[in-house]
């Protein structure tokens, strides 16, 4: 992942020393979205879209969708 979604995911979510490609940094990721009010929105209506299960797939949809 490029170093300046890591460093804009970890300012935003306050979730610091876990590299978010990995599946450790995409668990803590995902349980900070699920906690989010606009977290339907992002997901498209579905519980947990299949694209976003994979760690840098998450990390960009998810930098791009905060204006990243």
């Amino acid at each position: 992942m490029a170093s300046y979604e890591q460093t804009f995911l970890e300012q935003l979510t306050n979730i610091h020393g876990v590299d978010f490609t990995t599946w450790q940094g995409w668990e803590q990721l995902m349980a900070w979205v699920k906690r989010q009010s606009w977290r339907e929105e992002f997901f498209g209506g579905e519980k947990i879209p299949a694209r976003l299960l994979y760690p840098q797939t998450l990390c960009e949809e998810l930098s791009r969708y905060l204006g990243g």
